[in-house]
């Protein structure tokens, strides 16, 4: 894990495409890492949560290049590594686990992110949501 803190430590003081490229070798370490971080807990999940079923890791880890075309800030790299562990994976509406990793504000949460209309009713109107 330390690896992973290193080195996105250093991407965000250096959140370009030249040092990027001069440390794509790390990176693929750290994403590795990341991959098997993942595959762990979608195994252990799973073991409480059938919903999941078998994901490969890589449909559940976040990609690190930024989408910058409507951003005023146009630094390309994030400076955090995440996957979100749902069926259907990092683009799953469904409700499920996320893992984020970032020098001093790591954290782990679930829930559903911006849910269709359907699927926010059911939510506001099941039983759990009432207690």
């Amino acid at each position: 894990m330390q690896q992973i803190l290193n080195f996105l430590s250093e991407l965000k003081e250096n959140n370009n495409k030249e040092w990027f490229d001069q440390n794509r070798d790390r990176y693929q370490e750290c994403r590795k890492k990341v991959l098997f971080l993942t595959e762990v807990i979608i195994h252990e999940a799973g073991k409480f949560d059938p919903e999941i079923g078998v994901q490969d890791p890589k449909n559940c880890v976040f990609r690190i290049f930024r989408d910058v075309r409507f951003s005023n800030d146009k630094t390309p790299y994030k400076t955090n590594m995440g996957s979100f562990i749902a069926k259907g994976g990092r683009k799953s509406v469904s409700a499920g686990y996320y893992l984020h990793i970032e020098p001093g504000a790591s954290f782990v949460g679930g829930g559903s992110y911006c849910p269709p209309p359907d699927a926010l009713k059911a939510i506001r109107t099941s039983d759990s949501a009432r207690k």
